[in-house]
């Protein structure tokens, strides 16, 4: 087994709510802050992954972006044309992605904190793996 080494994200507690300095955080995004360790923990020790939607967190909009400032920016930031775009950002935190899809008006319809090596409706899915083998192989006989 793997020793856990510690992973350090800046934290700490706002005295009051009249607190701005960029490095401190309320106790709800405190709390937030130790599940994302926890998960990334999680994740060193035994490869499990997460998610934490944060549309459904009671977040006021300061709060929202003291979060988006603590986790910082990584060294990808990805943006798809799903059903609307979509963008992949990998926090300052390799393993912590920052994750938000929007329909084409514009309107967020899902935003999420994935704890993962690398976000997982990015991969392959297994069923669509048999699909291209099927049909890259029908391709090739259809050629011969």
């Amino acid at each position: 087994m793997t020793a856990a080494i510690p992973i350090a994200i800046p934290i700490a507690v706002r005295a009051g709510s009249s607190a701005t300095s960029g490095s401190t955080i309320g106790t709800g995004l405190q709390a937030l802050a130790h599940e994302i360790v926890s998960h990334l923990e999680r994740l060193q020790s035994t490869g499990e992954s997460a998610a934490i939607d944060l549309k459904s967190l009671p977040m006021a909009p300061s709060e929202f972006n003291e979060l988006r400032a603590m986790l910082g920016q990584g060294e990808i930031d990805l943006s798809l044309e799903l059903d609307g775009p979509t963008r992949v950002r990998e926090t300052a935190y390799p393993g912590v992605w920052w994750i938000q899809h929007q329909a084409e008006n514009g309107r967020i319809l899902a935003e999420y904190i994935e704890i993962n090596r690398f976000p997982d409706f990015l991969s392959a899915q297994p069923e669509h793996i048999s699909d291209a083998v099927r049909q890259l192989r029908d391709r090739l006989q259809g050629a011969q």
